[in-house]
């Protein structure tokens, strides 16, 4: 029997660690990944940075605002022509 994990997954995986001098930096993201029997699709956004100073880490979120605008832009598209229609009737 198949399950919904055998073609859907969310992974946070982590990439190369950069060493400098003083720390290193591994970067952090999430992957969507969805198979299909023909071939599949990966989509990965970036969610964080770890700063591993000696025996401490730190993580340092990213914040994308181009998916945040993305997303606003969006449900002001959905919502405004319901705002509207509501107000039209309300006044009708």
């Amino acid at each position: 029997m198949t399950h919904l994990t055998d073609f859907i997954q969310l992974k946070t995986v982590q990439g190369t660690a950069v060493s400098t001098p003083h720390h290193t930096l591994i970067p952090e993201s999430q992957a969507l990944i969805i198979k299909f029997p023909f071939g599949g699709f990966v989509w990965q956004r970036p969610t964080a940075v770890l700063v591993q100073t000696g025996t401490q880490t730190q993580r340092h979120p990213i914040v994308d605002v181009t998916r945040l605008a993305t997303w606003s832009v969006l449900a002001a598209s959905l919502l405004i022509p319901l705002l509207i229609r509501f107000i039209k009737k309300q006044t009708a």
